[in-house]
């Protein structure tokens, strides 16, 4: 197990998404929930077409939102299932994207989601890691880790239940 100085030195000398997150902190809300927007879209084009809004960001926790827009629809006027599983993986990927350095790569390995009330309005899921969760990132080349994410709408309710497993491996080298 590596100093708490040593990882968290490691981490911002390593991490472009942390360091973005940390250059734009100062930035009006708006405006950094774009460049965080465009960001993750350019490394995840998916989500770059989503329209998701970045709400909050920092180290223990992500909370991203997704309005009820035509383009995320499904045939009954609700925000498409596939939709809503994005808006949670993207606040589980960008959260745990913060903690693992550049030379791994991250990927989800699993997605369950229940899915439990038809959603009429917007989404918003906001996605945790625990300071023991960070530590474990930092201290494996290689492993994985369920992140916890709750989404809710505009009333308060969880329309969905998801577990969303994430891991990391070394890059190969070219």
């Amino acid at each position: 197990m590596l100093p708490l100085a040593v990882k968290e030195y490691v981490m911002s000398q390593t991490n472009r998404l942390s360091k973005l997150v940390k250059a734009t902190s100062k930035f009006p809300k708006s405006l950094r929930s774009t460049l965080w927007s465009k960001a993750f879209g350019r490394v995840v084009p998916m989500v770059g077409t989503a329209n998701i809004r970045y709400l909050e960001v920092d180290q223990h926790h992500v909370t991203v939102r997704l309005e009820n827009q035509r383009n995320m629809q499904n045939h009954i006027k609700g925000i498409h299932a596939a939709a809503m599983a994005l808006l949670a993986e993207t606040a589980t990927g960008f959260l745990t994207g913060l903690h693992v350095p550049d030379n791994r790569i991250l990927l989800i390995k699993s997605l369950h989601v229940d899915y439990l009330k038809v959603v009429q309005g917007g989404l918003t899921a906001t996605a945790t890691l625990s300071k023991e969760q960070q530590d474990y990132i930092a201290d494996q080349e290689k492993g994985e880790l369920l992140i916890p994410v709750t989404v809710t709408d505009d009333s308060g309710i969880e329309p969905i239940q998801c577990q969303m497993v994430w891991a990391w491996l070394p890059k190969r080298k070219s």
